[in-house]
């Protein structure tokens, strides 16, 4: 031992440093066999001495069977395989740089969770999970720990990498996301906040050819590398080189699918298949194109989930510009099926860390100073949340689409699900209950044409509006509501299970806690004027630091769903921009964040271009693009989904009435200037024939409020003969004014968009219209116009001198609204409309 009197190591089972000595790989083992023997009485592997503590420990309905492969993995992972190298064993045993000073429960103090999480600690074993769970520590261990005798450690930041293959699992890779600048020069320009222009690529065979799908960034390069792979597997043969084709992209994107679904929580995997099929069978599309799958992924979604799941998996931004009535359901399933795994997979991550944290304080008490087992490389591993909780956002426009949405959430967890509170979910997001008479007998008949005459008024008022404020929905647009997932929890004898089916059943589920208190939820449902006000509610207090907003609990969100964003756009986007403004800010209150567990870019205040924004409408609007184009700073790049309209297809054909439909466009130079100029050409050119003429029986749509408020004042100064129907407006100030205008003792009507939206009157009396501005909805166009004549059946009724006047229709637009055009006339009519040298178009 001459030669090593420079040497100064450390015996991990001592408390003293031994100068001179050097041990061995095998003495030391020797001697940790003999310190484990002396505590645990004979017990000399690490794996059998996990084994002993559980067993000393465990339930009565203790299964020893499940926990076989859960050993197995510990034995390798505690270093006792003969392959491990000595520096690889003790970076093992030593745990996390500083850990006597880690919390090993979550650092959010859940308390009403770390019951949980104390019993899974010991019993995990009897989960079913818990072997994935195994595997999923060893392949962790392996990637980022382990090498062979010999190897030399690579460096953290050149094990980073920069593009998301289809064999990595994206959902473990998004919480080892390294801060921006811990990377080098060459990583950063792949990774800048802005990633290059849109693209688009082939969906042949897939979706429509009227559907648009590009992207940019990280995932179009993900993309043209499975083009690549996949361009010569498939045969050539006598196929047609069309088919051909054809057949190759769809297995593109099947392929670009099955990487990250392989890597779904097989909780939620082995009910998808369940709860998607009545999604399938409801899109004609989805279920045509299911035939025409090549196998694996592509029977299990539709042809639009193929297309969004990719990006939706590897943490792209994502805008669907296309959601009809019919593929809503495929829509929302594959939303939720993507939060539900990114939030079990963070619960887990953490759960897992926990134990591995409190096991290795519990095996190194004989440790003098566990800093020096420990590197700078491995402390990244062990960041496995944010400053707080939460880690999805949700915005939904009404109770009811809460609900739905939430109950989804449960299908697909299936049995595994263990639901708190869902009665006063049914109570209180649940559908409404409607008594229908008093009981007499005198009043059943008319009870009966009441009710009939209510069920012939909600269908004229159609599909849609009957599923956001029917009768019997919850149309509640204040709201908001907290959701904590436990993972790993074990069933006890006497619990009850859900009433969904699909699961395998097991000695372990899903908590599923309800109206949980947002800091200690991991997934916020709300309205956005319900999170609004309750992040505002001190302002009443008078005191101004007081009154700011709380948005703590927003400093850590994963992912932002921003779902039905063209009903959210009729209550008022702006509380949708302020919340998106408020969210991934550092934290103001830091006292109980454990910052030796919050993952690097948080810290360095980059959470927003990790962060995930996905939204969903309709339609494509001004207000939806820019919101999206300022918020959308994900460094995995974008997915945007629009759908073009042919001539065919656009809504004006479903007009039904004989009336000259002219569209006027009015000079503008500005989007923030299209109001004004719209009035000062209705005021010039307008508004001076209709009092000349003393036109009657006029109607005038105006899509936006303020231009409301606009017009009313103009009408007032001009002393003109009005009546007004609002959202605002009682119902006895709106029927009176209905029944005034029928009768032609008002003139004009105003008529707003969203007194329309809302509740769909059907006006009477109009022989002229006038729309002020376009329609955000295409369907509003033909069932405005349809109204035209309505109730003017008799000559009596309106005259002769207006019978006599021909039906009109005019329409006031700005090239600034292409996107509403193209819905109402197609985009070849938009476009030519838009940018053409004319200004008036008509059509017959």
């Amino acid at each position: 031992s001459s030669s090593m009197e420079d040497a100064v190591a450390e015996d991990p089972l001592s408390n003293r440093k031994k100068k001179g000595v050097k041990s061995t790989f095998d003495d030391f083992l020797e001697r940790k066999e003999g310190v484990v023997k002396e505590k645990f009485g004979g017990v000399s592997s690490m794996g059998q001495q996990q084994r002993f503590l559980r067993k000393k420990n465990q339930p009565e309905s203790y299964n020893s069977s499940d926990d076989s492969s859960s050993d197995d993995s510990e034995d390798e992972m505690n270093g006792v395989a003969n392959g491990g190298s000595f520096s690889t064993l003790l970076k093992r045993i030593s745990g996390p740089k500083k850990s006597s000073h880690r919390m090993v429960v979550d650092s959010h103090g859940d308390s009403d969770d770390s019951e949980d999480d104390t019993e899974s600690d010991s019993d995990t074993s009897s989960s079913s999970d818990v072997s994935d769970d195994s595997d999923e520590d060893m392949e962790d261990e392996s990637s980022g720990s382990s090498s062979e005798e010999g190897e030399e450690q690579p460096d953290s930041a050149k094990e980073i990498e920069t593009k998301t293959t289809a064999a990595e699992d994206p959902y473990e890779a998004h919480f080892s996301k390294p801060a921006l600048s811990k990377l080098d020069s060459s990583q950063s320009t792949q990774v800048a906040p802005r990633t290059g222009k849109l693209r688009k690529v082939t969906t042949a065979s897939l979706l429509s050819s009227s559907v648009d799908v590009q992207m940019s960034g990280r995932l179009l390069d993900s993309w043209d590398s499975i083009v690549k792979n996949v361009g010569g597997t498939v045969p050539n043969g006598k196929t047609p080189k069309k088919k051909q084709s054809n057949l190759q992209t769809r297995k593109a994107w099947e392929e670009f699918a099955a990487g990250p679904n392989q890597h779904v929580k097989q909780v939620l995997s082995r009910n998808w298949k369940n709860v998607n099929k009545s999604a399938l069978k409801r899109s004609a599309r989805g279920a045509r194109k299911e035939s025409e799958s090549t196998g694996g992924v592509g029977k299990e979604f539709s042809a639009l989930q193929l297309a969004m799941y990719p990006a939706v998996a590897r943490y792209a931004d994502v805008l669907i510009s296309s959601e009809t009535r019919q593929n809503r359901d495929e829509i929302s399933n594959l939303l939720s099926l993507h939060i539900l795994n990114h939030v079990l997979t963070s619960r887990t991550r953490v759960q897992r860390h926990n134990r591995r944290i409190k096991d290795l304080t519990n095996s190194d008490e004989n440790i003098a100073d566990k800093n020096q087992l420990d590197d700078e490389e491995g402390d990244d591993k062990w960041r496995d949340q944010g400053y707080t909780r939460p880690k999805v956002l949700v915005l939904l426009p009404t109770r009811g689409t809460c609900w739905k949405f939430i109950k989804g959430m449960i299908e697909q967890l299936g049995d595994a699900s263990i639901v708190d509170n869902e009665e006063r979910l049914e109570k209180e997001y649940g559908p409404l209950e409607h008594c229908s008479g008093n009981g007499e007998d005198s009043d059943e008949e008319e009870d009966d044409q009441a009710m009939a005459r209510r069920a012939s008024v909600l269908k004229q008022k159609g599909a849609e509006w009957n599923d956001l404020f029917g009768d019997d929905v919850n149309n509640d647009d204040d709201f908001k509501m907290g959701i904590s997932l436990t993972p790993n929890v074990v069933r006890s004898a006497g619990k009850k299970k859900s009433k969904y089916a699909g699961g395998a059943g097991g000695a372990s589920g899903v908590s599923v806690k309800l109206f949980a208190e947002f800091y200690r939820s991991d997934i916020i449902l709300a309205s956005p004027i319900g999170l609004a006000m309750a992040t505002t509610s001190n302002a009443e207090d008078g005191d101004e630091e007081e009154a700011e907003a709380d948005v703590d609990f927003l400093s850590s969100i994963d992912i932002c769903l921003v779902a039905r964003s063209d009903v959210l756009l009729m209550q008022n986007w702006d509380h949708v921009n302020s919340l998106l403004d408020s969210l991934n800010r550092q934290p103001k209150k830091v006292a109980d964040i454990d910052f030796s567990r919050v993952r690097s870019y948080f810290l360095e205040g980059q959470g927003a271009h990790w962060r995930q924004l996905i939204v969903v409408s309709k339609f494509t609007d001004p207000y939806i693009s820019s919101t999206f184009r300022r918020h959308a700073k994900n460094v995995e790049g974008q997915l945007k989904i629009r759908r073009n309209v042919p001539a065919d297809d656009a809504s004006i054909s479903d007009v039904m009435v004989r009336v000259k439909q002219v569209f006027q466009r009015v000079a503008c130079q500005a989007v923030s200037d299209a109001g004004t100029n719209r009035l000062r050409y209705f005021t010039d050119h307008v508004l001076p024939k209709l009092i000349r003429l003393k036109q009657k029986h006029t109607l005038i749509y105006i899509p936006s409020y303020f231009d409301f408020i606009a017009v009313r004042n103009l009408f007032l100064k001009r002393e003109t003969d009005f009546v007004s129907v609002t959202e605002y407006a009682r119902v006895s100030e709106v029927s009176r004014g209905r029944a005034r205008f029928l009768q032609g003792r008002k003139s004009i009507m105003l008529y707003t968009g969203r007194a329309h939206f809302f509740l769909r009157h059907k006006i009477k009396g109009a022989r002229h219209v006038i729309f002020f501005g376009v329609p955000e909805y295409d369907e509003f166009y033909p069932a405005v116009v349809n109204m035209l004549n309505e109730g003017l059946t008799n000559v009596e009724d309106i005259g002769e001198d207006v019978s006599r006047t021909p039906m009109s229709c005019l329409s006031l637009f700005t090239k600034f609204d292409a996107h509403q055009l193209e819905r109402i006339l197609g985009t070849s009519h938009a476009e030519r409309m838009v940018k053409g040298q004319k200004n008036s178009y008509m059509f017959c």
